[in-house]
């Protein structure tokens, strides 16, 4: 979902989601109501999700990190990756 101008960086990070296994449902739909994230796999007997979150703005992608901090039955976040597009 690259939709940026020929003057605008685009930032992208990566993502692994500890959750509660019996939340594991629920935290994933929350997961994919947050813009631009995307699920790119799952251990639902460890409750660890794959994540990437894409904005053209670094504050937006640091708010949609918190988000997913904040979804119920989220243990803990870890920050992989972080890519910066510069244009």
């Amino acid at each position: 979902m690259n939709n940026f101008s020929e003057d605008e960086n685009w930032y992208v990070c990566s993502l692994v989601v500890q959750a509660k296994p019996a939340k594991l449902e629920q935290v994933k739909a929350a997961i994919l109501a947050i813009p631009t994230a995307e699920i790119h796999g799952v251990k639902p007997e460890e409750g660890k999700i794959v994540v990437t979150l894409e904005s053209d703005r670094q504050l937006a992608l640091a708010d949609r990190i918190d988000k997913v901090k904040e979804i119920d039955g989220v243990i803990v976040v870890s920050l992989i990756s972080n890519y910066i597009d510069e244009q």
